[in-house]
């Protein structure tokens, strides 16, 4: 769908139909409001729709909103209809062919046609009229299309009627390809009108996206108020903790003291940033084991070592049992993130057990976890605790992927080897062409120079420069990044900066659990051996709009050898 949202101000008839057009499934290409009069000399010559059917055509839809409409012999009724629709409807389509055909000549060979949708108004056929009644869909033919592709099935079908009718019009002789379709896209979109500005458009998907975390919510809101603990299990980007900060804000607006633990050390000052902001006493988040660190009193020396690490859990536990600490210490309730990292540590579990009264068997908790593909802790580990808490919790399934689009997602679940029943559904539609890519690179600089034009076009595209994120796919130190923030003209600034602006940058690993619009991986090397699939599905379920690929140009076969692997296991 071009524009991704259509602006609700627009005429209902056009507003129904987009949305049906919308929840298809067809691959196909729609394009709302489409001006044409620079091509038809200046004038008034709009489409309302244009839709892009690979495998059969073009097809030019003019749309009437009018809960009445119809034609006398000479005139049409109501008078706000100064022209008629059909007309309109074939001035429009020959000016776009004619200009298609001047601009991309292989669309010569294209079908373009026309009809017309009357979404809200029945419609009889005057005898006089020179219109065949397949070029029109009144009130009751739309309604009778229940769903998005029931109704792209009649349009598909109108089109290979008009087609076959006309003998001045031959047949798509083999479906076109994403690049012409690409080409037409590009062709079409300097015209389009009632077209928002980028970030306009950027921020209306974030609104709408937002609406529909919202209702997936509600069932696991309702859950918290009838049941102690409760334990939500989803892949990621199914928004888990969005969903536990809002219990840990329910249960401190009731008087709660309340903690929201976590185990990624940026997602926890992501935590305490969004609480910062509540100013309410009763809520304390961060990751697990800063948030002990700090209730506990433990210092921590500027030059910390292993052995410093492995010894503060025993620490933290010392000083939890002193009555007084303990008190101090203790929450009401407490919301546990990333519980696959929590529960296969069994020294770090010790210490969460201890800030809540009654414990994990008998306190009261919101734990949020994906269990299904594990990448920091293992299943072994991760199989008794997880048990336990089961058998103690009320359950709940998130199966919607509420970050990443379709395409990317897949892709994801394919190079990791991730459980491909992860998501049911995603609730961000669309993508587009340019949802993700792979670029490959032959030497350092090299993938330094496709990086900086990467960044170009997404800036171009209406991105801001906090909304991209680099991630090194092993240690920084290994990594291109030290190379690019030096060669790179640009602004950077390390994940979860604050009041800082540039592009970010992380590893993976460290990103565990976050998101931005634009994600770039690079340095991905693949091998057969000593070789982290797993990453795959942490970095690149990361990105919301757009994620791009850096593969070193010897691993490439071998990304396409797991990706056929992964599709023919799917068939």
């Amino acid at each position: 769908m071009i524009p991704r949202f259509i602006d609700e101000s627009s005429p209902p008839g056009e507003v129904t139909l987009y949305r049906k057009l919308e929840s298809a499934q067809y691959g196909w290409t729609v394009i709302h409001s489409l001006d044409l009069a620079p091509s038809n000399h200046n004038r008034r010559t709009e489409l309302d729709f244009v839709i892009l059917m690979p495998d059969v055509g073009i097809l030019c839809v003019e749309v009437k909103s009018h809960r009445e409409i119809g034609f006398d012999g000479d005139r049409w009724y109501p008078e706000t209809i100064t022209k008629s629709p059909f007309r309109q409807a074939q001035d429009a389509r020959y000016a776009l062919r004619r200009r298609l055909v001047d601009r991309l000549t292989i669309f010569s060979q294209v079908p373009v046609v026309h009809c017309c949708i009357f979404p809200q108004a029945d419609f009889a056929m005057s005898p006089n009229m020179s219109v065949k009644p397949y070029e029109v869909m009144d009130r009751v033919l739309f309604e009778a299309c229940k769903t998005g592709d029931s109704l792209c099935e009649s349009l598909k079908n109108m089109v290979q009627r008009i087609i076959d009718a006309d003998p001045t019009i031959t047949p798509l002789k083999a479906p076109l390809s994403g690049q012409q379709v690409e080409d037409f896209v590009r062709f079409c979109f300097p015209i389009r009108t009632r077209r928002p500005e980028k970030s306009a458009e950027i921020r209306h998907r974030e609104e709408e996206l937002e609406k529909l975390l919202r209702e997936q919510q509600q069932p696991v809101l309702r859950l918290t108020g009838y049941n102690r603990r409760v334990l939500v299990e989803g892949g990621a980007g199914t928004g888990k903790s969005l969903i536990g900060l809002g219990v840990a804000r329910i249960k401190a607006a009731q008087g709660l003291r309340v903690g929201y633990l976590c185990f990624n050390r940026l997602i926890g000052q992501w935590a305490a940033r969004q609480f910062e902001d509540d100013q309410n006493p009763l809520l304390v988040g961060g990751s697990a084991l800063s948030v002990l660190i700090s209730l506990t009193g433990i210092s921590v020396p500027n030059d910390t070592s292993n052995n410093f690490w492995s010894g503060v859990p025993l620490e933290i536990q010392d000083r939890l049992t002193d009555p007084s600490c303990a008190h101090d210490a203790r929450f009401d309730y407490l919301v546990i993130d990333e519980a696959q990292d929590i529960l296969g540590r069994p020294d770090l579990l010790d210490c969460i057990c201890l800030l809540l009264d009654g414990g994990l068997d008998g306190g009261s908790f919101l734990m949020l976890g994906d269990f299904r593909n594990q990448v920091m802790t293992g299943a072994r580990e991760l199989e008794a605790p997880l048990a336990a808490v089961r058998r103690s919790s009320a359950r709940w399934v998130l199966t919607e992927n509420c970050r990443n689009y379709k395409d990317i997602a897949q892709i994801a679940m394919k190079l990791s080897k991730a459980d491909q029943s992860t998501y049911s559904g995603y609730l961000r539609q669309g993508g587009g062409l340019h949802t993700w890519n792979l670029e490959l690179y032959q030497d350092a600089d090299d993938q330094v120079r496709k990086i900086m034009m990467c960044l170009d076009s997404a800036l171009n595209s209406g991105f801001r420069e906090e909304d991209i994120t680099v991630l090194s796919f092993g240690a920084e130190q290994q990594s291109v990044l030290p190379l690019l923030r030096n060669t790179c003209s640009r602004s950077f600034a390390i994940a979860g900066s604050t009041g800082v602006k540039g592009i970010r940058w992380s590893t993976v690993p460290a990103y565990k659990g976050l998101e931005n619009k634009v994600i770039i991986i690079t340095d991905v090397i693949p091998s057969n051996s000593g070789f982290d699939r797993s990453l795959f599905y942490t970095g690149i379920t990361r990105a919301q709009e757009r994620l791009h690929l850096f593969c070193h140009a010897s691993g490439a076969s071998q990304l396409a050898e797991w990706i056929t692997r992964a599709e023919k296991k799917n068939e």
